[in-house]
């Protein structure tokens, strides 16, 4: 039974093009009954919201557990100089860092976001996730570049992503990045059954591209400065996407995460060897970090999925999607609102395999509803 009826200046449904004075009808269950134009029902008055709306946001990329480290890391010192520090600053008392997740949390879902991708490397993020409006599914993050410790560490990710499942919690296993994971670990990774999505940090510096080409460079001489044996590993002459890629399994969705230094040619030959290719954009991250972007335009001349990510709160001021939207409007403003909307929204959802109740207005979707007016953005609580 017709609840409530929305109406708007222009309707963004992530199902098909924007509809202009666009009305949304939804059930007392916070379903959608029906998008259209003229939406009637006796006795139920029309809503109407100036501006436009679109549906809930789904940040693929997070780092909840990072939380307590808003404004700690110096920017702009590149990637290599962010982990160093990153890795002086992570530890605090635990009722910090659980503070600091919950108001993270409360914060993504009062600006929109009904789902989210989140790495955990540990059990900081369970009671959070538990009790959050949210939708997360937890992406339990390895590191391993020695290979004789790749059973081990594989082992504890088994260990972790249980503990997950034990909380009714959706979680997968995925690798770190292609400079902190070794070829063993990679391997064992992609033998797992029952273990989709993944994701990977993909060519954030450009050291991990020369790292695979020539077996030099700064995240060599980082990974030796944490003292890491860097002599077997396996120089391959290409850029790391074009030589990890083919050690994980081409049927699951991958998201591969930041793509700051990807190519053309990186794009085409990926996309030609994995059927479910999804490259997530975290642009404020970027920034923060190597005062880069990627070049977004190459995307989308390619034709891929792209998604949106916030990366976390020690390379990141917010976790918005709606933020990150605007930035890359700024830097690139001849890529239309719809189209950072389809990746806000549906792409994230097909990625995270929710599309069936959130992503786009369709019949029976979730009324997850964000109103866009003036510049700015307002979730809609339609309880």
């Amino acid at each position: 039974m017709v609840q409530r009826i929305l109406k708007t200046d222009i309707l963004y449904t992530s199902a098909g093009r924007p509809i202009e004075n666009g009305m949304l009808a939804i059930d007392e269950h916070d379903r959608i009954v029906s998008v259209g134009t003229s939406l009637r029902e006796e006795g139920v008055a029309i809503e109407y919201f100036k501006g436009a709306l679109c549906p809930g946001f789904v940040n693929t990329h997070c780092h909840l557990e990072l939380s307590h480290l808003v404004g700690q890391v110096t920017k702009e010192t590149g990637l290599n100089g962010f982990i160093q520090e990153l890795q002086k600053l992570r530890a605090a008392k635990e009722i910090e860092i659980q503070e600091a997740i919950k108001e993270a949390d409360r914060k993504m879902s009062s600006s929109g976001i009904v789902a989210v991708g989140d790495i955990s490397n540990g059990n900081s993020t369970f009671e959070t996730k538990q009790q959050s409006s949210i939708q997360y599914h937890t992406f339990v993050e390895l590191f391993g570049f020695d290979k004789s410790q790749a059973d081990s560490i594989l082992e504890r990710g088994k260990q972790l992503k249980t503990q997950y499942a034990n909380h009714q919690l959706a979680a997968s296993i995925i690798p770190h990045s292609p400079y902190s994971v070794s070829r063993e670990l990679f391997e064992l990774i992609s033998q797992q059954q029952n273990n989709t999505p993944l994701s990977i940090h993909n060519q954030e510096t450009e050291a991990e591209n020369e790292m695979y080409q020539t077996g030099k460079g700064k995240m060599i001489e980082m990974l030796q400065s944490f003292g890491l044996d860097t002599s077997t590993f396996e120089v391959r002459g290409k850029t790391s996407l074009l030589s990890y890629l083919s050690l994980l399994p081409s049927d699951s969705p991958l998201l591969l995460v930041h793509n700051t230094f990807t190519s053309k040619e990186d794009i085409e030959v990926a996309e030609s060897i994995h059927n479910q290719l999804f490259w997530c954009f975290c642009p404020k991250a970027n920034l923060y970090i190597e005062n880069r972007l990627p070049n977004i335009l190459q995307f989308i001349e390619a034709g891929v999925k792209c998604t949106l990510g916030t990366d976390s709160l020690a390379s990141n001021d917010s976790l918005s999607i709606w933020e990150e939207i605007a930035t890359i409007q700024e830097h690139y403003p001849d890529i239309v609102l719809e189209t950072l909307l389809e990746w806000a929204t549906i792409n994230g959802a097909q990625f995270l395999g929710i599309e069936k109740d959130y992503g786009s207005f369709e019949v029976g979707k979730r009324a997850a509803v964000n109103w866009i007016n003036g510049g700015g953005l307002t979730p809609l609580v339609l309880k």
